[in-house]
């Protein structure tokens, strides 16, 4: 009997250090990156004229770095960039003062907006039934940063091009001038790990910009503007 106990320890023991092995470490570290897309908000700021009146949904990608202080709290740096641009309508008048038709007019804020930005957000985490590992994360928190805008400043124009002056010539694209400023904003998502290492992402946020231009044209008044946008994007995350 003493025999038979002593196996049974000794198996258990063995047993146990065996499952215990197949447990994963703690990963404080995540990588990943995400692509979506983000809608936005007209720019604010330069003159009416140029802020248009519409705009659209556009990629947006990014790569994080995220470092979890303890299972309720996590820090992520995140590089990103996406294109701003506005569309308006104006009412042309030929140099004799007559009205033309109206002609669509497109604002480039921005070929690249990009952001460095840091995120302190607060973790929800699941575990597996037995608690062998976290499963997912649910997260929400606030995020500050730089941003930076790429663009020529360029002005562009296209003829008229049908009676009474179809040589009159508007301008039909208006390329903001490159600037740099800051941005803030909200974000909350889920992380999902299809495996202890690997997991899947879905990150819904809303961000502010303001961003000061070098734009010289109208006597600098386009040279500040602000707006709104909003990342939905999905993506994958590698702990370490």
């Amino acid at each position: 009997m003493k025999a038979f106990l002593l196996t049974a320890a000794t198996f258990l023991a063995f047993a146990g250090g065996v499952f215990a092995q197949n447990l994963p470490p703690d990963y404080l570290w995540e990588v990943g990156v995400n692509y979506g897309t983000a809608g936005y908000t007209r720019p604010l700021g330069p003159a009416i004229n140029y802020q248009g009146t519409r705009t659209n949904t556009v990629p947006d990608f990014s790569v994080r770095l995220d470092y979890y202080i303890n299972p309720r709290w996590m820090m992520n740096v995140d590089l990103g960039t996406r294109k701003w641009v506005s569309y308006g309508t104006w009412n042309l008048t030929d140099l004799y003062g007559q009205p033309l038709q109206q002609r669509e007019i497109t604002f480039l804020e921005a070929r690249h907006a990009f952001n460095e930005s840091v995120a302190l957000n607060y973790v929800i985490p699941l575990y597996t039934r037995y608690n062998t590992y976290n499963k997912a994360n649910i997260y929400f928190g606030a995020q500050f940063g730089l941003m930076q805008t790429m663009n020529d400043g360029s002005l562009a124009y296209t003829k008229y091009g049908i009676s009474p002056d179809s040589s009159f010539s508007y301008m039909s694209k208006y390329d903001y001038a490159a600037g740099s400023g800051h941005t803030f904003g909200i974000q909350m998502g889920i992380t999902y790990y299809i495996v202890p290492r690997l997991g899947l992402n879905l990150d819904l946020a809303m961000r502010y910009a303001s961003i000061k231009t070098s734009d010289q044209h109208y006597g600098s008044e386009n040279n500040h503007f602000y707006l709104l946008y909003f990342p939905e994007t999905v993506g994958i995350r590698w702990r370490f």
